[in-house]
């Protein structure tokens, strides 16, 4: 399928070197062998923007051959083990100069726990690769795979989509965690509109390496003139030195809170009721262990969000991230929801 492709197409005479740090994403689903990549990914592997993107089979043919068995390795761990994939390899562009680059992502599973999609972030960090490696010679191992996706020691995540109408597409539910040099955790979702996320995703990550704060943060995207927005979006700070959670809304949806067996929406000062758009509403509440707080995207509605509170119970139980995003899901079921995303954050220590 010819990936959807924005306007923003490298120009006659756009340079063959690309500039580290560039975010590309894809998404590669299994049950349709479909692939989507974002315009900016096509930049960094020097390729084609009108051309198909490369399915899963076919992507190897642009890495290095020495690297090809570590990313059959990342690929195959995501897709049989639901591991994440966090790992650097090379790619040979087109016109035989080689990057190397930065694959983040995970698996999307169904309701029978079997991956049907996989997404990536995928970076251009060449700038920052060993300088003067003899060609062909192997490239330092990657460093150890921190817990997914980059998060400290005493906050586990897990995401998931639920499965079913609407199809897949580049304009749906969106998610991102990004880890800040002081320790603190940025997490954020909502519902994108537009054509290429990672535009979007590179001004989230600036704002919140400039220090802004989550409501601040999504003033300010509101006000960029991007052909992608963010919309219903929640964006949370974590900081594991005293668990102090701040997060901040734009839109319907609230983060939910399972503590102790009960579950409950959080809410903000003057916040509206539930189910009302709110602009920037911001609070703050210290977390404590073993609770766990989950975002959604706009698609669940009010019963949808009820239902989910009701398992409290059976959240107190559930050990891992992972373990909570099933029960989640298996809650929801399938068929009826489409893009809707959910984040689980627990607090493990």
């Amino acid at each position: 399928m010819p990936p959807s492709v924005s306007a923003d197409h490298p120009p006659a005479g756009h340079p063959e070197g690309v500039p580290s740090g560039r975010v590309g994403r894809a998404e590669w689903g299994l049950l349709t062998d479909e692939a989507d990549w974002s315009v900016e990914l096509y930049r960094i592997l020097g390729l084609d923007p009108s051309v198909p993107a490369l399915t899963l089979d076919e992507l190897p043919a642009l890495v290095h051959e020495e690297d090809r068995p570590r990313l059959t390795a990342m690929v195959t761990g995501c897709l049989v083990d639901a591991r994440p994939i966090d790992g650097e390899f090379r790619v040979r562009r087109p016109d035989d100069s080689v990057r190397t680059v930065h694959m983040r992502g995970e698996p999307v599973l169904g309701t029978d726990g079997d991956a049907v999609s996989m997404w990536a972030l995928i970076r251009d960090v060449s700038e920052r690769a060993p300088r003067g490696r003899p060609p062909g010679t192997a490239p330092e191992p990657p460093p150890a795979r921190r817990p997914p996706p980059q998060a400290p020691p005493s906050l586990d995540l897990a995401a998931h989509r639920t499965a079913g109408a609407p199809p897949l597409t580049a304009a749906a539910g969106w998610w991102d965690v990004l880890e800040l040099p002081c320790g603190t955790t940025l997490l954020s979702l909502g519902d994108l509109t537009g054509p290429d996320p990672a535009t979007l995703l590179g001004a989230v990550h600036g704002l919140a390496l400039a220090g802004i704060r989550p409501a601040r943060l999504l003033a300010v995207l509101d006000q960029l003139k991007t052909t992608t927005a963010l919309r219903h979006a929640v964006c949370c700070r974590y900081e594991p030195q005293n668990r102090n959670f701040t997060w901040a809304r734009s839109g319907r949806p609230v983060p939910l809170l399972f503590r102790d067996g009960a579950g409950r929406r959080l809410t903000a000062l003057h916040d509206p009721a539930p189910g009302a758009d709110s602009p920037y509403g911001q609070a703050e509440l210290t977390l404590r262990p073993h609770d766990v707080i989950v975002l959604h995207t706009e698609r669940l509605d009010e019963p949808d969000v009820a239902r989910l509170l009701g398992l409290g119970p059976r959240l107190r139980t559930a050990r891992t991230a992972r373990e909570c995003v099933r029960l989640l899901a298996g809650e929801l079921g399938a068929g009826q929801h489409g893009d809707a995303w959910l984040l689980a954050a627990r607090v493990s220590g």
